[in-house]
């Protein structure tokens, strides 16, 4: 696949089945809900988007079954006979991860913007008409809100406290947008590509699709798309609960899925440069690979693994090959001490053993 352009294109999907009857004329918001073995947790899931205080009648609700072995399909189908006008479900049987099935969600959107909810998480019932209220004042290319992680099952209150909603707009530097938003306010965290909603018409038009058959694909997704935001609008309030699903993609221990964000970083620095973007936005990329690509992957390999992978020797040799002058990256700094020490392991000449690592791994993890 040429990254930047989708594999999934609708007429190539074997034994695609689109359940679709949906013939209103303004939709204000496509919502794609990838699915795959989430019998446990859709209804919670799918409970939570029809309710929404925007009215159903403006939203447009895309779930994917992405090649499902439970009950999930059937599920679906029976939200499907409910809202017959408002779902839209589509299935196929080979398994193309979120990024594919997010990729067929959007070919199918009929919204102005597009959100993405994940099927094991839920969201408040007000999520969609706060994202949109702020969207019609502006035209805003992407309009965020917060969200909290949930260790359980069931939904609780919340407490806001002060809220402290800010608007951005980004600066270019050699016709790319520099997209920056501190953690802003008092209420939750900014994070994943859910807690908001995007333009449909900038995805589009800029081609900015979801890396397929890979995890970690909305580290990819979101920096593309940043290339081309000029704005955005931080609403302070949780609106999303992100459910920690020990059986997830991003939790499961001793996946070597885990590493597939080396692979995405990577696709990521050849985007840029395939987009024409990587000298312009040079300093900002690097901080983010060495963060993302090296200090965050460490972690989840201490974390996570009970051993250790042996991709230490590629790690290092992918940082040089990029970005050669790294540890001079003003925004080194930003880092904590604990990644400063991690940092300076590249400096050593040669290429550290899975003994050493385990050896700095027990030491890391006496660090918190």
């Amino acid at each position: 696949m040429e990254i930047g352009f989708k594999s999934s294109d609708l007429n190539n999907i074997k034994d695609l089945r689109i359940l679709k009857n949906d013939d209103r004329d303004e939709i204000y918001i496509s919502i794609i809900i990838p699915c795959y073995n989430v019998e446990n947790y859709i209804d919670r899931c799918m409970r939570s988007v029809v309710n929404q205080t925007i009215g159903l009648e403006r939203l447009q609700i895309i779930a994917i079954n992405d090649a499902s072995t439970d009950n999930t399909l059937s599920k679906l189908i029976k939200w499907k006979e409910r809202f017959q006008k408002e779902i839209t479900v589509i299935s196929y049987d080979e398994n193309l991860r979120q990024g594919g099935a997010r990729n067929i969600g959007m070919q199918c959107a009929d919204g102005e913007y597009l959100g993405f909810v994940d099927s094991d998480d839920w969201i408040e019932p007000d999520m969609y008409e706060r994202l949109y209220e702020k969207a019609k004042e502006k035209k805003y290319d992407i309009i965020r809100g917060k969200f909290i992680r949930e260790h359980f099952v069931g939904e609780k209150d919340i407490t806001n406290a002060k809220q402290e909603d800010v608007s951005y707009e980004f600066m270019t530097k050699d016709g790319w947008y520099v997209y920056d938003t501190p953690n802003v306010g008092c209420n939750g965290e900014i994070g994943g590509i859910w807690s908001a909603i995007y333009r449909k018409e900038l995805i589009l038009e800029n081609k900015v699709w979801f890396p397929e058959n890979i995890a970690y694909e909305d580290n990819y997704w979101g920096s593309i798309l940043n290339l081309y935001t000029k704005n955005t609008y931080i609403v302070d309030r949780i609106i999303y609960h992100y459910f920690i699903n020990e059986c997830s993609t991003v939790t499961e221990k001793n996946a070597l899925h885990q590493l597939d964000r080396l692979n995405i970083e990577v696709l990521k620095v050849e985007e840029y440069k395939r987009r024409g973007a990587f000298d312009a936005l040079y300093i900002n990329l690097e901080f983010e690979f060495i963060k993302l690509f090296y200090l965050n992957t460490l972690y989840i390999i201490f974390t996570r693994f009970d051993f250790i992978p042996d991709i230490y020797g590629f790690m290092k040799y992918k940082i040089y090959l990029y970005f050669p002058d790294f540890l001079e990256n003003p925004r080194i700094s930003e880092c904590t001490q604990r990644e400063q020490l991690l940092l300076s392991l590249l400096e050593i000449p040669r290429i550290l053993s899975v003994d050493d690592l385990n050896r700095i791994k027990i030491a890391y993890l006496k660090t918190f």
